[in-house]
């Protein structure tokens, strides 16, 4: 048994708040703390800091990705008077907050459940947020609005409680109801896209199945289908049907190996189709027409919605990190212009939705937007990037600043890049950033160059989802930070061409400490 099975074996983790309540009553420093109490802190997104010491992450619970605007100015009081005044906008719609202290975190977490936010088993071996379409129940093509469906979802995962607070793994989730394919549900362990199946002689609209999606580790991979179709009404008993099957099935022996795609390996997807099917309780009807109709855009710049006369604004936050003020301007934002409602998305950003047609051109006029614009160019539009090293002990570097001086290095260069093109920069091998299906995606690493350790990359192109998925493909390793820009530059030129050019093959071959530069190179 490895050493978190024997945590969770020991205790439960949603029987450590108590505990939580306890060391931040007495405060207790956190080095004081044994491994085992700050594991099972995260089953309330409270995570310890080890690179800055006696300092704390908490990861919220935002299902959908949905705010109120007075949520909002919670959450950023909170960040400005605990967090140094920033929070981030993660992949999965959510948000963290940073540099909190143990005496304040049980304060914290009450003042956001009185806002109608929790923080619970939001890390560790439970279902993490879960994903929905920034736009259902505006957008004038989907099938249907998701809204309620991935409330429910999240609802009857938070009421199971201890059912599901010890899963092998993390277990992600996405559903939509758009023909956009919002939630990147091919790289989720369980997908829900929409589809409809000729049922008693009537056309009905549902979900066809996807599982086993995970980028991290080793062994990143794309969902694939279950063959099933499930109707609205069945979205939830399958989803605990389905969680059961992994949790009392799942490997657990070793970490790296627990995710739902290794009993997958093991099982196929037919055994497991027929094992969820048995929990389900009743048959299951094969997969029906796939309704998607493309990957998603980027949700940026003014756009009507399904309601005449309203429409959407979507906002760029560069590489994902937003200020207390920047977060209470957007809900100020909200409330002048829109109905007090804020949606973000898998690629950082922020919606606002019902905005009338009169008032678009005072809403364009507000200086917030000069910072958030609705319009970036294509540069930084699919620019997405994790953590990184100032908050994350796993990254290996400081991913926000590094894709944020590559954005802003490309733009002096007037590199010219195409509609569309991702670049996602993730700070490890666990690729929160998602750099594998990315057109470029940059992997952190470090290199030594003399007696230093500095900053690299290892470079990826290629990655998409869609009807033609594929993984990146690995190209290059160890590129210094300061040489990506006319590396990226060289790659766009390229167009993302099917034969990667044999001077960037022949780089493969190089070491840090060579004289011949990038710039040179790449020429």
């Amino acid at each position: 048994m490895n050493k978190i099975e024997a945590i969770k074996q020991e205790k439960d983790g949603l029987d450590s708040w108590e505990d939580l309540v306890e060391f931040a009553r007495r405060g207790v420093p956190p080095q004081e703390l044994d491994e085992a109490h700050l594991q099972r802190f995260k089953w309330y997104g409270v995570f310890h800091r080890p690179q800055k010491p006696g300092t704390f992450m908490m990861r919220l619970r935002i299902t959908g990705g949905r705010l109120t605007s007075s949520q909002a100015r919670v959450i950023a009081g909170i960040a400005r008077e605990h967090g140094g005044g920033t929070a981030d906008i993660t992949t999965r719609q959510n948000l963290q907050l940073r540099d909190l202290l143990l005496p304040d975190i049980p304060g914290i977490i009450e003042r956001l459940s009185e806002a109608g936010i929790t923080t619970r088993q939001t890390g560790m071996d439970n279902v993490r947020n879960f994903i929905g379409c920034p736009l259902a129940g505006i957008d004038g093509m989907e099938l249907f609005d998701s809204t309620p469906l991935v409330n429910a979802l999240a609802e009857a995962h938070l009421a199971a409680g201890r059912q599901f607070s010890n899963l092998p793994r993390k277990f992600n989730v996405a559903i939509a109801g758009c023909r956009d394919d919002c939630g990147d549900a091919q790289s989720q362990d369980l997908g829900f896209v929409p589809a409809t199946r000729e049922r008693d002689g009537r056309r009905v609209a549902g979900f066809n199945v996807l599982v086993g999606g995970a980028l991290g580790g080793t062994s990143p991979r794309l969902a694939t289908p279950l063959d099933v179709f499930v109707t609205p009404e069945e979205v939830v008993p399958f989803f605990l049907a389905l969680l059961r099957v992994y949790r009392d099935n799942g490997p657990r022996d070793v970490r790296t190996k627990a995710r739902l795609k290794w009993l997958i390996a093991e099982w196929g997807e037919e055994r497991l189709r027929d094992e969820v099917e048995r929990e389900f309780g009743r048959p299951l009807q094969r997969a029906g027409i796939d309704e998607r109709l493309r990957v998603a855009g980027d949700h940026l710049g003014i756009h009507p919605q399904r309601q005449v006369g309203k429409n959407y604004i979507g906002l760029h936050v560069p590489v994902g990190r937003i200020t207390a003020n920047e977060l209470e301007g957007v809900a100020d934002l909200a409330d002048s212009y829109g109905q007090g409602q804020l949606r973000l998305t898998v690629d950082q950003n922020i919606v606002i939705p019902h905005i009338p047609d009169a008032a678009l051109s005072n809403l364009l006029a507000e200086p917030i937007l000069e910072r958030l614009k609705p319009n970036p160019s294509h540069i930084w539009r699919h620019l997405v990037a994790c953590t990184g090293n100032d908050y994350c002990h796993f990254s290996l570097i400081d991913t926000k600043r590094h894709a944020y001086q590559l954005a802003s290095e490309l733009e002096r260069r007037g590199v010219q890049v195409p509609r569309g093109t991702r670049i996602h920069v993730s700070g490890c091998i666990h690729a929160c950033g998602k750099h594998h299906i990315a057109d470029i995606g940059l992997q952190g690493t470090n290199i030594r160059l003399g007696s230093r350790v500095e900053e690299a990359a290892d470079v990826y192109v290629g990655g998409r989802l869609g009807d033609e998925p594929r993984l990146a493909s690995k190209i290059l390793e160890n590129v210094h930070w300061e040489d990506l820009p006319v590396l990226v530059e060289a790659l766009v030129r390229q167009r993302f061409a099917q034969t990667v050019p044999l001077s960037l093959i022949h780089l493969e071959t190089k070491t840090a400490s060579e004289d011949e530069t990038m710039e040179e190179v790449s020429a």
